[in-house]
């Protein structure tokens, strides 16, 4: 009885702490969260249109570089985030920016069978697969994969774990290297397996499926985190906010039962990690607690995970730091691709 009883709320005690920790990523207080429960939010729409698995719905291409860089939005953005990046650099490269499926006027595809883990990655393997796709249909030669914020990151780093024949280089513009959780204001990190099994069988189900679009953009990641500039940073939580919760919901929960970091030695090829440094009246504020742990120190020990990664520190810039400090990134990018040109 007694091991029953500790079995009892030794799991109790991890649902809270887990819970705190999805809530914190929020940046809202427990009490703000509203759920309908006539809500179903883990599958589309009736009118929902689909998109065909393994297929990139959209993309534009711009510049006559002799280097290839395909960019990839962070989750809940479009191509066109990357209009002034590719404008300031198409001399120097030619550049496919795209939509990953769902966000922008694209469309997702088909929800997983019911009983699908998260840890799968089943929406993120068809972003890959039609990534593969794009390289061969344009012909590409090892292109430099860039990619931004949440889930951008993790693709960018996916592409070179395992199809390093199609990848010359990774760049990581502001993103994080993995989930990093907030629980008694200390940053906590949980094993794989076990935060897996909490998105299949909680984060998910008990609480994104019902949550209400109110809460939902409530506890989305604020302006602050994607600019600087107030007004760059409220026009991009704009678009972001403008997706379907059906399509938010499913590659958030993909990244929380993910950890990317578990994978780094396997990398061949050379990594710019572009770290977004925010200042400190930014990290010091209470409710960004987990932008420290989540977007700077989680990189920490990446170099000595595999030494082809460099870190270079981007000051004063959000996520979107070739928007806030335009001249740093793209002059560290320039560097950084000549040095791969030597190799």
């Amino acid at each position: 009885m007694a091991n029953m009883t500790y079995r009892f709320f030794s799991n109790l005690i991890r649902r809270l702490v887990c819970l705190e920790a999805i809530i914190l990523l929020f940046s809202i207080p427990i009490f703000c969260i509203a759920q309908d429960s006539t809500n179903n939010n883990l599958v589309h729409q009736e009118d929902y249109k689909l998109s065909k698995a393994g297929d990139i719905p959209y993309f534009t291409k711009k510049g006559k570089g002799s280097q290839t860089i395909i960019l990839i939005p962070g989750c809940g953005f479009d191509a066109s985030v990357f209009n002034d990046f590719m404008e300031a650099n198409k001399k120097h490269y030619q550049m496919y920016a795209i939509t990953i499926p769902g966000y922008g006027n694209t469309m997702a595809q088909a929800m997983p069978p019911a009983g699908t883990s998260y840890g799968k990655q089943s929406w993120n393997s068809a972003v890959v697969e039609g990534l593969i796709k794009l390289i061969k249909k344009e012909n590409l030669n090892r292109p430099i994969i860039a990619g931004h914020f949440v889930q951008g990151t993790q693709l960018a780093l996916r592409m070179a774990i395992d199809h390093p024949e199609h990848v010359g280089g990774v760049i990581i513009l502001g993103g994080p290297a993995k989930f990093i959780a907030i629980v008694n204001g200390k940053p906590q990190e949980f094993p794989l397996n076990n935060s897996i099994s909490y998105v299949d069988n909680y984060t998910a189900p008990k609480w994104f499926k019902t949550i209400t679009k109110e809460a939902f953009d409530q506890g989305n990641y604020l302006p602050i985190v994607y600019s600087m500039d107030s007004t760059i940073g409220t026009q991009l939580w704009t678009q972001s906010a403008s997706i379907p919760l059906p399509v938010m919901i499913q590659y958030l929960c993909e990244f929380f039962a993910s950890d990317i970091k578990l994978e780094l030695q396997k990398i061949k090829c050379p990594v710019l990690v572009l770290r977004a440094g925010f200042n400190d009246k930014v990290l010091n504020d209470p409710i960004n607690n987990y932008l420290k742990p989540q977007f700077i120190d989680s990189w920490n020990d990446t170099p000595s995970k595999n030494s082809l990664i460099r870190i270079i520190d981007v000051p004063n810039a959000a996520s979107f730091v070739w928007k806030d400090n335009p001249d740093k990134v793209f002059t560290d990018l320039l560097r950084f691709l000549k040095e791969i040109n030597l190799r």
